[in-house]
């Protein structure tokens, strides 16, 4: 493994799949059969609190999401690639976790990730996290990564922050979200920070 608690693997069924594994967690392209635990924590009103997608989440909208990200198998330029978070033992998918690659440069993107709350406080978004980021700034030689969450929402600014991230910005009530505005920070990690 990486210094960053990560490798990158390829599995016999997976040949050119996204397949990144930590030491509880495996990072790969969603399939059809994770269709009802992702419908299940995107129709939790804890976990969409802050995020930007309407409830309800119906297994229709599910369907076109995971048909329309789980071929995609590298981050491209002007593009959001999204992965399932699933724990190694089982292939239970557990959250989701992807980047938007700047249309403007290619070495730097958006990160954002999503955990089911029964997994929340268990220390997996961390560990998928550090899988990913390795992943971008090791395997990719990507420059500058960023990523933004609301203002209240304290256990993600919170973890970023661990993770080494440095906050940039601080933008009041600019982000439209559910009928109504929110505030959010905005972070960001170069890559030589990261190694650091």
């Amino acid at each position: 493994m990486g210094k960053s608690g990560w490798k990158a693997i390829t599995s016999p069924n997976r040949a050119s799949n996204m397949f990144l594994h930590t030491e509880r967690l495996i990072l790969r392209n969603f399939a059809e059969s994770d269709l009802g635990a992702f419908v299940a924590y995107r129709n939790d009103l804890q976990v969409a609190k802050y995020q930007g997608w309407n409830m309800p989440y119906s297994i229709e909208m599910a369907e076109k999401y995971i048909t329309s990200v789980k071929d995609v198998h590298v981050p491209k330029q002007g593009h959001w690639l999204q992965v399932a978070i699933v724990l190694k033992d089982t292939d239970e998918l557990i959250g989701d976790i992807g980047c938007f690659v700047k249309p403007e440069d290619a070495r730097q993107a958006v990160v954002g990730f999503t955990l089911a709350s029964k997994f929340w406080k268990i220390g997996y978004a961390a560990e998928a996290l550090r899988c990913w980021l390795g992943y971008l700034f090791d395997d990719l030689d990507f420059h500058r990564v960023t990523a933004d969450c609301d203002t209240e929402n304290i256990a993600s600014f919170r973890l970023l922050e661990k993770i080494g991230f440095r906050r940039e910005a601080h933008f009041v009530e600019g982000y439209p979200i559910h009928g109504g505005y929110a505030s959010e920070y905005h972070y960001g990690l170069l890559q030589r920070e990261w190694r650091a």
